[in-house]
């Protein structure tokens, strides 16, 4: 990668890789602020929307939703039993976070979690774009221990959150999230701990060792290692 200095740092993750974890840990090892959760609390505010309300359409697409619209051409909206306002509200929410996360940036160093980041700041060269991913049965286990999920629940919420996220890449930034293009560094925390990759991550923001400059190096060691 370029040798800019790095004051911005993007996080994409599979769900149940530790992405969020690993932002945490680094914001710590930095003294980086982390922008994660905190997204829905600032939709929120600008949209006038409970939190919760939020939290539950974060990073989702209304593809489903648009599909399941088309009771509206047989029956009245009070027959479906379907909260379509939800349809609205999604992409309300997909704009109030790139206004949010946009604002948020103005100020650095910063670390962002989803959302699109890798897109939204693609091309700026202060920028660090990591992907967390893991072999399904790490985070199946991952997830049972953290929400007290049997094993099919957490591989089927595991799927579902990932297919929410490429659908939200695909609608709003026209992008696949599996775009390798997409990222400067992939860690695999099935085979890499998660304070591993944040060690890593933060030798490499730091432009120490032989990491500096050998993100492809990085790649390559990291393919399966991404939380």
């Amino acid at each position: 990668m370029q040798s800019a200095h790095i004051e911005l740092i993007t996080v994409s993750r599979e769900f149940g890789a530790g992405g969020s974890e690993l932002a945490r840990r680094l914001g710590e090892r930095l003294g980086w602020p982390v922008l994660d959760d905190d997204v829905a609390c600032r939709c929120a505010k600008r949209l006038h929307m409970e939190t919760s309300a939020v939290e539950k359409l974060r990073e989702h697409s209304p593809t489903l939703l648009a599909r399941l619209s088309a009771a509206f051409l047989v029956a009245p909206p009070e027959a479906s039993g379907i909260d379509f306002t939800n349809l609205m509200r999604i992409d309300a929410i997909a704009e109030a976070a790139l206004d949010s996360i946009t604002d948020a940036a103005k100020t650095l160093p910063l670390i962002v979690v989803g959302f699109g980041t890798q897109c939204i700041f693609a091309q700026r060269t202060d920028a660090l774009h990591v992907r967390i991913v893991a072999p399904m049965a790490t985070r199946v286990a991952r997830l049972s221990a953290r929400y007290g999920w049997d094993a099919a629940t957490a591989a089927t919420r595991a799927q579902r959150m990932d297919e929410d996220r490429r659908r939200y890449l695909q609608r709003y930034f026209h992008r696949d999230v599996r775009d390798p293009l997409l990222y400067d560094v992939q860690i695999n925390t099935g085979r890499t701990t998660i304070d591993e990759a944040a060690s890593l991550i933060e030798r490499l923001v730091r432009g120490e060792s032989e990491l500096a400059g050998s993100t492809a190096q990085i790649n390559q060691r990291g393919a399966g290692a991404i939380a």
